[in-house]
């Protein structure tokens, strides 16, 4: 059974010039324990999309399912902040926090005791193949691949089995774009993650199971 899904999805929105209808009947379903990649042009409609699954928004019509329950029937604040996890392009960690804070930060919010929120941070932040070096330094103090790393076990730290990523690998250079495409596909392929991203690297698409491309609003499977 899919964990996530849109059914007949319709969106469009309104400037001073002109309606723009940014997604046109999309249907397609993603499953957990695989790894999926949306590409397509600036303004074909990847980001709205990804917008709608991580529950900014709801569609005109049509529905976004989070196991079998659609997001207009959630509480969206609830699903975002316990039901899927987001990383981005500008890693947006907090500068005034260390590395093991950032990745606390979502356990806390939660109410798990700092004591035991820190001994996971630690845990998760090793997941990511980086050391305790790292733990006590500030984002300014990382590398740009360092800081996606962290980004990305505080993603883990939300404890959810959905992770959205978008453009996640802009600001990196080719090896450490992979390399963190890799981690991402074992989160996927070994601990049972579903993992969807936006890209525009093509790089990376060989090490996707699964790549749609949207095309005017339209989601097209590769």
């Amino acid at each position: 059974m899919s964990i996530l899904s849109l059914q007949s999805v319709r969106y469009s929105y309104s400037n001073k010039y002109q309606t723009v209808e940014a997604l046109k009947d999309v249907n397609c379903s993603f499953e957990q324990g695989l790894m999926y990649a949306i590409i397509g042009k600036s303004g074909s409609g990847k980001s709205t999309m990804l917008s709608l699954m991580a529950g900014l928004d709801v569609p005109n019509e049509g529905d976004v399912l989070f196991r079998g329950a659609s997001t207009r029937t959630l509480d969206l604040d609830t699903y975002r902040r316990n039901d899927v996890a987001m990383i981005y392009q500008s890693f947006r960690l907090f500068p005034l926090l260390t590395a093991l804070e950032n990745v606390m930060y979502p356990m806390e919010l939660h109410g798990v005791r700092p004591r035991d929120a820190k001994k996971r941070a630690e845990e998760y932040i090793k997941s990511v193949d980086l050391t305790d070096a790292v733990f006590n330094r500030f984002p300014s103090m990382l590398s740009g691949g360092e800081q996606q790393r962290i980004a990305i076990a505080r993603a883990l730290a939300m404890d959810t089995n959905l992770i959205l990523a978008d453009e996640p690998t802009g600001n990196l250079d080719s090896k450490t774009s992979r390399n963190i495409i890799a981690l991402l596909a074992r989160l996927a392929h070994e601990q049972g993650y579903c993992v969807v991203i936006v890209t525009h690297d093509m790089g990376v698409l060989d090490m996707m199971d699964i790549t749609f491309q949207m095309r005017d609003g339209i989601l097209v499977k590769e």
